[in-house]
Formats: C-alpha cells, structure tokens, sequence
C-alpha cells in the first residue's frame, strides 16, 4: 500500500534532517523527496514549523499503543514487570524524539513561537496522569500500597525516563551503554514503598 501525502512528506523531511541538518530541510527540497510540487506541502501543514514540529510524537500516551492498551495489565503480570514495561515506552519515546527536539530548538523562530514548544506542558501533565491512573487501578485491586502518592510516582517515572531517553537520543546509545541504568535501581527502589502493606487482624482461634 502507497503511504499517504502526510506521510511521505514526513518522511522526507525525517530524512532530510537526517542527511542535511536543521538548515538543509527546506519546504522545497521536502516536496522535492515527496514527489510533490512546492505548493502542496502547504496544504497539508501551515508552514515549515508545523511541518518540523509534526515530527515528534504528539504525545507519550499514544506512543507504541495507547494508554487504554496499558491500563489493560492492571492486575496481570506483576507490578514491577509492569512499570518496566512502562519506563522502557516512555524512555523509548524520549530516545527517538530527542534529536528531532534539539533540532527545533536549535532555531529559535520555530522554539519561540506561540504554541510552538515542542514538547507542551499539556502533553506532559496527559502523561504522568496516565502513569498515575496505572498505579490508581493497581492500589484499587491491592496490589499497591493504597499510601503511595500516584502523582509523585508518575513523575519519578516520567523525570528518569525523560534524563535516560534524551540523553541516550542526544549522546548516542554506544556513550550510554558505558554506563548502567538507573531505571531499574529506581523501580527496585519504589516497589519498596509500592508494597501492599499486611494487613493485621486478630488470629482466628
């Protein structure tokens, strides 16, 4: 099946910043490794920025399957297999959009403006509200601590795989592997508190 206009477009100018920099992905050579006339492109994104910043994932919920798709592990499998799974989507997304960040921020009329954050604070909240959810439903069933903070867990989750991605995206992966995770000390380190606590009651006699 051909890929449609929207796609290739993308896919030339991924390919573009790939081989030519932020500098060599102009709207002419785009269309010229879509096939497509100048104008066309224009009828599918506003100008060059909205064209760059389609590039990145629109967001971490609706990266490698959605959100409704994860919450379907609550209560299967095991919780700490279950927020590896997670760290390891979301680092995944940090890594592949990183360069594609760098490169917006690199030219400060697409950086700067309105609405033109790559990454928005809207799209960030929609992530640790859905990390939360998964540790919410997973307290509902027993299986967390019913004292952890969802909130705060969804962020510590969010903040490691954001430092692990980007860096790995930025550095490269050959720079990271010199060096261990800490994904999963951090995991280790919360299913200490994540633990249901005992429940105590009087022995029956």
């Amino acid at each position: 099946m051909e890929p449609d206009t929207t796609t290739r477009i993308l896919a030339a100018a991924a390919q573009l910043l790939r081989d030519k920099g932020l500098s060599g992905t102009t709207t002419r050579e785009i269309a010229r490794g879509a096939g497509l006339s100048d104008a066309a492109i224009y009828s599918h994104f506003k100008s060059r920025g909205d064209l760059l910043k389609a590039l990145i994932p629109a967001s971490l919920v609706d990266y490698i399957g959605s959100a409704e798709a994860f919450l379907k592990r609550v209560g299967q499998g095991t919780v700490k297999g279950n927020l590896k799974f997670l760290m390891k989507l979301a680092r995944d997304f940090f890594q592949e959009a990183s360069p594609k960040i760098a490169l917006i921020l690199a030219e400060p009329e697409l950086f700067n403006e309105p609405g033109g954050r790559p990454i928005s604070r809207d799209k960030s909240n929609r992530a640790e509200t859905f990390m939360a959810d998964y540790i919410r439903a997973e307290q509902r069933m027993g299986r967390i601590n019913e004292g952890a903070d969802p909130a705060a867990i969804g962020t510590i989750l969010l903040a490691t795989a954001f430092y692990e991605g980007f860096t790995a995206g930025l550095l490269g992966t050959a720079f990271t592997a010199q060096r261990p995770s800490s994904a999963e000390e951090i995991i280790e380190a919360l299913m200490v508190g994540l633990a249901p606590r005992k429940k105590t009651g009087s022995r029956a006699s």
